[in-house]
C-alpha cells in the first residue's frame, strides 16, 4: 500500500533509475533543551574507502555522543554516525557544508559516501571549496540504536496483491506495531524522535567539531530540520539551501492528495502540449486510467530485482500498485521523460520499465521507519483527524481515490499504536528567519510541490526561489541538467546576493520518448 515513505525518499534513486531506464531503451513536548553531554568520538568508517580517500585525513569518521531525551538530566546516550569529506580545493573555505537527509527515517552515509568517492557526487563541482558532513540523524542508518522496523519492510516485500487495501493496510500496521512493541521493549523512548532532538542533535554537532560557522544542504524533509535548526539554533548557520521543501505550518498528511493530483496533471497536460509527446501518445490520461481498471481486474506478474541484496522477486502488479509506481517515479528526475512510453507499453502489454523500476522505489530499505513514524504521529499525525484527511482526499483522482485515501487513514490506528505525544504546537508556526536561504523548486515534484517552497518563503526574508522545470523531487544533485549546480555554487560562494538564474531559461520541458 501507499505509505508517503516517499516523502524522504533518497536523490539517488534518480541516479539508479536513469541508469535501469537507459539500459531498457494532544498533549505536548517541551521545546527548552533541559541537559546535554554531547561529545564527538573519532573513530573508523564503517564504510569502505574507494583509492584516493585516506581515513584521518581527507575523509573523518566518528560518532556524535548526545543525550537521548533532551528534556532528562539523566538520559541515556545516543551514537550518531558521522562522515567528513574534506574539500580537495587548495583554498578549503571554513565553513562546512551539513547534508540533512530526507526521509524523515532516511539513511545518508551508507547510500552517499560512496558516490562521493566515485566522483558520481563531485565535491569541487557541487560543493565549491567547502567540507561536506554527513550525519546519520538519530534512530537512521549507522547511528545508535536503530529504529529500523525489519518486520515491516518483509512485510512490503512479500505484499499479496490479492488482498485487498483494506487487509493490506491491516497487514502493515500490525507489523508496524510489532516493530514498536520490540523498539519500546529494549529501552528506546521513541517520543525523543523528533525534528526539535534532530536540530538539537545539529547545534551540538556544530559545537563538537569546533565550527563557527556552517552552512545547511536540506532535501525533502531534510529541509523541515534545517528549518528547525534556524529557528532554534541560529547563530552558527551561514546559509541555508531548502531543496524540495517542507515548511514547518504543512501537514502533509492533508496536502498529498493534491499534490498526487496535480502532478499527475503535470505530465498529462505537459504531454498534451507537446505536439511529438501528444501524436506518439494521444490521450494520455486516458490510458493511464484504462491502464489502471485492466491491471486491477487481471493484475501482471513480472520478476524485478533488489538493487541492493540482487535478490529477485515476483510481483503481481495491480492497477492501483501502478498508480503508486507513477506517483513515484516523479521523484527521479531523468525518468520522467520515459514516463508516457511506460504508459502506453503498459496498454500494450509490455512491462520491462515497470519491472525496472519497481525494485528500486518498492524494495528499499534505506528508512528507518520507527524514526518516520516517531516524527511522523507527533508532528503531523497528532494534529489532523480522520475527517480532515477525508475531506483533504476529495482531491485524489476519483479513480484511485478509495484506494489512496484507505492507506492514507491507515495512518491514524498506525499513531495510536506507536503512542508517542505530540509535539509543542509552536513548532508548526512558520520559521521567521533572516539567514540567507535558496529555495530549489521543482515542477514534477510528486510530494512537495513549488507553492511548498513559496509558502516557507514568505517568512525567510532574505531568501531566493528558483523553479527548474522537468525536475523531480530534489532539484540540486541529480538534476539531467547543470543549470542547480550552477546556481548553488554561487549562493555558497556569497549568500548575500541573489544567485543568477539566467541557466534556467535553457532548461527545457521534458524531452519525452
Amino acid at each position: 500500500m501507499y505509505r508517503r515513505k516517499y516523502v524522504g525518499l533518497l536523490v539517488l534513486i534518480g541516479l539508479c533509475l536513469a541508469s535501469c531506464t537507459l539500459a531498457s531503451t494532544t498533549s505536548t513536548t517541551s521545546t527548552t533543551p533541559k541537559a546535554t553531554s554531547a561529545h564527538f568520538e573519532t573513530g573508523t568508517c564503517q564504510f569502505s574507502l574507494h583509492a584516493g580517500f585516506v581515513d584521518g585525513q581527507n575523509v573523518l569518521c566518528g560518532f556524535l555522543v548526545v543525550p537521548e531525551d533532551r528534556n532528562d538530566p539523566h538520559s541515556a546516550t545516543i551514537r550518531l554516525a558521522v562522515a567528513t569529506f574534506k574539500t580537495p580545493s587548495a583554498t578549503p573555505a571554513p565553513d562546512p557544508i551539513i547534508f540533512l537527509q530526507g526521509g524523515p527515517g532516511g539513511r545518508v552515509i551508507q547510500d552517499f559516501a560512496p558516490l562521493v568517492m566515485s566522483h558520481q557526487l563531485d565535491l569541487a563541482s557541487q560543493f565549491g571549496n567547502h567540507d561536506v558532513i554527513f550525519i546519520d540523524q538519530r534512530g537512521t542508518g549507522y547511528s545508535k540504536p536503530s529504529l529500523q522496523c525489519p518486520e515491516y519492510i518483509d512485510v512490503v516485500h512479500m505484499t499479496d496483491q490479492n488482498l485487498t487495501p483494506d487487509q493490506q493496510v491491516t497487514q502493515q500496521n500490525n507489523a508496524l506495531t510489532h516493530c514498536h512493541d520490540r523498539l519500546a521493549t529494549s529501552g528506546i523512548k521513541l517520543s525523543a524522535y523528533t525534528t526539535y532532538s534532530d536540530a538539537a542533535d545539529v547545534h551540538d554537532l556544530i559545537g563538537a567539531l569546533n565550527y563557527k560557522q556552517v552552512n545547511l544542504y536540506g532535501v525533502s524533509y531534510g529541509t523541515r530540520l534545517a528549518l528547525e535548526v534556524m529557528r532554534a539554533f541560529p547563530q552558527h548557520v551561514r546559509s541555508v539551501v531548502l531543496d524540495s521543501t517542507v515548511p514547518a505550518q504543512l501537514r502533509l498528511i492533508t496536502s498529498a492528495p493534491s499534490d498526487l493530483a496535480r502532478v499527475y496533471n503535470v505530465l498529462f497536460k505537459g504531454c498534451a502540449a507537446d505536439s511529438s509527446c501528444n501524436a506518439k501518445y494521444p490521450n494520455l490520461e486516458s490510458v493511464f486510467y484504462a491502464d489502471v481498471a485492466k491491471l486491477n481486474a487481471h493484475p501482471a506478474t513480472f520478476q524485478t530485482q533488489d538493487p541492493e541484496t540482487n535478490k529477485t522477486y515476483t510481483v503481481n502488479l495491480t492497477g492501483n500498485a501502478f498508480a503508486d509506481l507513477l506517483f513515484s517515479t516523479f521523484y527521479a528526475t531523468t525518468v520522467i521523460p520515459a514516463l508516457p512510453r511506460m504508459i502506453y507499453q503498459v496498454q500494450q502489454g509490455d512491462f520491462r520499465v515497470p519491472s525496472l523500476l519497481y525494485g528500486p522505489l518498492f524494495l528499499d530499505d534505506s528508512v528507518s521507519w520507527g524514526m518516520y513514524y516517531s516524527v511522523e504521529c507527533a508532528e503531523d499525525v497528532a494534529f489532523s483527524t480522520p475527517q480532515d484527511v477525508t475531506t483533504a482526499g476529495q482531491a485524489y483522482p476519483q479513480q484511485i481515490r478509495s484506494y489512496e485515501l484507505t492507506g492514507l487513514e491507515g495512518e491514524f490506528p498506525v499513531c495510536r499504536a506507536w503512542n508517542v505525544p505530540a509535539v509543542a504546537q509552536s513548532e508548526s508556526h512558520p520559521v521567521v528567519s533572516a539567514i540567507p536561504t535558496l529555495v530549489l523548486e521543482g515542477e514534477y515534484d510528486p510530494i512537495t510541490p513549488p507553492t511548498n517552497g513559496a509558502l516557507a518563503a514568505q517568512s525567510l526574508s532574505h531568501s531566493y526561489q528558483f523553479l527548474f522545470p522537468a525536475t523531480g523531487h530534489g532539484a540540486f544533485l541529480f538534476n539531467s541538467s547543470p543549470c542547480p549546480t550552477t546556481i548553488v555554487v554561487q549562493f555558497q560562494r556569497d549568500p548575500t546576493q541573489k544567485p543568477d538564474g539566467s541557466c534556467i531559461a535553457a532548461m527545457s520541458e521534458p524531452l519525452f520518448q
